[in-house]
């Protein structure tokens, strides 16, 4: 299996017009190559990489496809809130429709990934996995490295951040 899959956290910060300990999300550029095909680099839009970082723990474990309905874009471009998932321990994360996005189809021991231009790779689980993970402990180690979050007055939100964060440590946790 030939590794031609890139996925790189290039720069990563707080909004600028707000408090660092009353944003929730931390945003920067990021380097997705599938194949000979760039997804996002750092000429790109910034994007939500916490969220983006916790829809690629998903991926371990589940396909995803970048067709389905909902604003759940492996890298989207904003997150207005979290709340809880009605039917599951998952966070659901709202944003706008904007992103960048690509296919993942687990087969036998390898992974397929798919971008909207056709261009493909197959990985082996273990080389996926890798990329996810120093991907995600990249932005996770942002985090601990910032000031503490405020959190939400609204008890919704409130509640939403914390399960973002219960989701995203007991995906990791399978990895560890």
């Amino acid at each position: 299996m030939v590794d031609e899959f890139q996925l790189e956290l290039l720069t990563i910060g707080w909004l600028p017009d707000l408090p660092e300990d009353g944003d929730l999300c931390a945003h920067g550029h990021v380097l997705v190559r599938i194949g000979n095909s760039i997804l996002s680099d750092a000429a790109s839009d910034e994007w939500t990489v916490s969220a983006g970082a916790l829809y690629l723990l998903r991926t371990l474990t589940q396909n995803h496809s970048s067709e389905a309905p909902i604003c759940d874009q492996l890298l989207p471009c904003c997150g207005f809130t979290m709340w809880p998932h009605p039917t599951s321990d998952d966070v659901l994360i709202f944003g706008c429709t904007n992103g960048i996005d690509w296919n993942v189809q687990h087969e036998p021991d390898a992974v397929r990934l798919t971008a909207a231009d056709g261009a493909t790779v197959l990985l082996s689980d273990k080389q996926y996995q890798a990329k996810v993970l120093a991907f995600v402990d990249a932005v996770e180690h942002f985090y601990q490295r910032s000031q503490p979050k405020s959190i939400p007055a609204d008890p919704h939100d409130a509640e939403g951040y914390a399960l973002f964060w219960r989701e995203w440590h007991r995906r990791r946790a399978a990895f560890a």
